[in-house]
């Protein structure tokens, strides 16, 4: 009887262990270091879009840059909708309603699309 309540213990620490880890995105985007899944909502020049950021790049751009195409993408953080403004690069190829992964504390990280095998079904509006 006690090998059976110290098997069970260990099997379940092991179980509870694993969920523990981190969370990692198709392999290289850890949700440790800030990366979530995302829908792209606006793209435009910075100061044109009209949805709140809570997580906004646009305060590190310069005047010159406020004419730059920006664009806006709704994410979950710990359940919540948050947005993020990030400047757009220059060849990229994202339009709205393109479901990316975003890194919501660097303002410089890639947008990078996800691969069509990860839809989860998430909407934002």
């Amino acid at each position: 009887m006690k090998t059976i309540m110290v098997a069970t213990t260990v099997v379940a620490l092991v179980a509870l262990g694993g969920c523990a880890g981190p969370t990692v995105l198709e392999g290289k985007y850890s949700e440790a270091d800030g990366w979530r899944k995302g829908t792209v909502v606006e793209i435009g020049p910075a100061k044109s879009l009209k949805r709140p950021s809570f997580y906004d790049c646009r305060a590190e751009a310069s005047d010159k840059e406020r004419n730059a195409p920006y664009v806006m993408i709704a994410f979950r953080r710990n359940g919540h909708p948050y947005a993020r403004a990030a400047k757009l690069h220059a060849d990229s190829q994202l339009q709205v309603g393109d479901k990316v992964y975003v890194n919501f504390r660097d303002c410089n990280a890639p947008i990078p699309k996800r691969g069509s095998s990860t839809s989860d079904g998430e909407e934002f509006n």
